[in-house]
This record gives C-alpha cells, sequence and structure tokens, in this order.
C-alpha cells in the first residue's frame, strides 16, 4: 500500500528513523491526514494505532481521535473504511 509519495512524506518526517515525541509523531500524522493525496491518507490512518500503544496518554489520544473524526467527516469512502478497521 506504501507509495514512494507516502514513503517521503514519513522519511522527510522522520518518522520510523528516529524517535519522535508523541506531539510531534501527532502532528507527522496529522500532515499526512491533511495531504491531498490518498495513500498517504490512508498511511496517516493505518499508523494511529500504534501511536496509541506508544504513548497511551489521554490528551494525545482524545487530541488524535478528533483530527480522525474531522478527516471523517471531510474525507473519502476509503479513508473512512480504513480507519474503521485501524479503530477495531
Amino acid at each position: 500500500m506504501a507509495s514512494n509519495s507516502t514513503k517521503s512524506f514519513l522519511a522527510d518526517a522522520g518518522y520510523g528513523e528516529q524517535e519522535l515525541d508523541a506531539n510531534s509523531a501527532l502532528m507527522e500524522l496529522d500532515k499526512g491526514l491533511r495531504s491531498g493525496k490518498l495513500g498517504e491518507q490512508c498511511e496517516a490512518v493505518v499508523r494511529f494505532p500504534r501511536l496509541f500503544q506508544k504513548y497511551p496518554f489521554p490528551i494525545l489520544i482524545n487530541s488524535a481521535f478528533l483530527k480522525l473524526a474531522d478527516v471523517f467527516r471531510v474525507g473519502c469512502i476509503s479513508v473512512k473504511f480504513l480507519k474503521h478497521l485501524s479503530t477495531e
């Protein structure tokens, strides 16, 4: 599922290459959610469960779900489906 454009957005963010703090990781995933490219949006959505496992802070999880809810409200059906799968 990962395309070259998706990998570049994650590589540019340094995600996976170095440890990010919770806020930085959430901001990078938010950039992916707001991307105009469907592949980057999907990649960001499927990375949210990992964020929740790594940083189980209530404020972070609340913020992340608000971001996901916003994408769900305005996003396309493919991203909605992935969000449903990632939260199961």
